[in-house]
């Protein structure tokens, strides 16, 4: 029996203790049953607020501008050749004079063709004198309707090799496809050209086009009758202003860019074919949140930054879009009206309530007047 009691005194004891130790324990720990969230906001209100520095947030557009080199052409550029191998009887241009549409500019030896001609219109009076004849029997025996016929054919047939005698003797005539200004001669008098000689450059120069090529990443930003602002070395410190008329079709596979043509107007005659030009494009871009490059900050997740709402921090993934001007521009769920910290950020955490530094913010707004 005695044997009994010790043992539930004992128990008791060591029931005596356990519930000291947990007293001990839970008067040391009285948050030792909380959760983190419950942990979190008895923090956050037992913390007094963060003092931060803060800007609000500006929307600006992504504009670019994009510089290229080009060269310059003419609206209308040829090369004159003749059609026929000949001898030069007669050159009638001078380099950079302007001559019309259908002017002559070189007469090769057409002596041979004239007289083709001569022939030709003869035979035609011939053939359509026997059909004039012929004609008349109709009705009658003497002629019979297969000489007739045979007549008619031999007429028709005059008429062809008179239209063919006639394009002999203009193809000895070289003649300006369209109005422009001519190049230097480069045959005289008397030379015996051949189909693949070059006579000479004619250009119209009423209007030159500059073409370059933009990339793939920017042909979205292009737009119809865009202008584009163009130096050339032939004239320092002037600038040209060019609009974009034609784009091509397709994108060249192995560079991964588009041709653009600028047209410029030049009825000063003050351009060439073949100048160099430096163009530069302003590109209009989509607007995006600008904050101070100061605000923006990394981590493992990459670029974020710190707003206030309803005076709390907030947390927000940003991507860096551009820079210009100590801003970044971003793109993030950043909505016209909010603010964002651009001091003070270290001590920040999700849901911690923050204060305006009125004399740090009044440094960097600088002295008021």
């Amino acid at each position: 029996m005695r044997i009994i009691v010790r043992i539930i005194l004992r128990i008791l004891e060591a029931i005596v203790v356990f519930a000291l130790c947990c007293l001990c324990f839970f008067a040391a720990k009285p948050d030792y049953f909380t959760t983190e969230e419950q942990k979190k906001v008895k923090r956050t209100s037992e913390t007094p607020p963060v003092r931060v520095v803060t800007r609000s947030v500006q929307f600006l557009a992504n504009d670019r501008v994009f510089q290229a080199t080009g060269t310059s052409i003419a609206r209308k550029s040829v090369w004159i050749y003749s059609p026929v191998a000949a001898q030069v009887t007669s050159v009638n241009f001078t380099a950079q004079k302007r001559v019309k549409k259908g002017a002559l500019l070189l007469q090769l030896d057409d002596r041979e063709e004239r007289l083709a001609l001569q022939l030709a219109k003869v035979e035609l009076q011939n053939a359509e004198k026997v059909l004039t004849r012929y004609r008349r029997t109709i009705g009658g025996r003497a002629v019979s309707a297969n000489e007739i016929d045979a007549a008619r054919l031999g007429f028709d047939a005059a008429k062809v090799r008179l239209e063919q005698a006639k394009f002999a003797v203009s193809e000895r005539k070289i003649i300006a496809p369209f109005t422009g200004v001519v190049g230097i001669s480069r045959v005289d008098l008397g030379d015996r050209i051949a189909t693949n000689t070059i006579i000479t450059s004619l250009d119209d120069r009423s209007g030159i086009y500059v073409d370059f090529q933009v990339p793939e990443l920017l042909a979205g930003s292009l737009s119809p009758n865009l202008k584009a602002e163009m130096t050339t070395p032939a004239f320092p410190g002037k600038t040209f202003i060019g609009t974009i008329t034609d784009v091509e079709s397709r994108f060249d596979v192995q560079t991964r860019t588009v041709r653009i043509r600028v047209s410029i107007d030049n009825s000063n005659d003050m351009l060439r074919p073949g100048m160099s030009f430096a163009i530069k494009l302003h590109l209009k871009g989509k607007i995006f949140p600008a904050v101070p490059e100061i605000s923006l900050k990394w981590g493992r997740e990459g670029a974020y930054v710190w707003l206030i709402k309803n005076s709390k921090a907030q947390k927000t993934t940003a991507r860096v879009v551009a820079r210009t001007n100590q801003q970044v521009l971003v793109d993030a769920q950043i909505e016209e009206g909010d603010i964002v910290v651009i001091e003070g950020t270290q001590r920040l955490r999700e849901g911690r309530e923050v204060v305006n530094d009125s004399e740090k913010e009044q440094e960097y707004n600088g002295p008021t007047r």
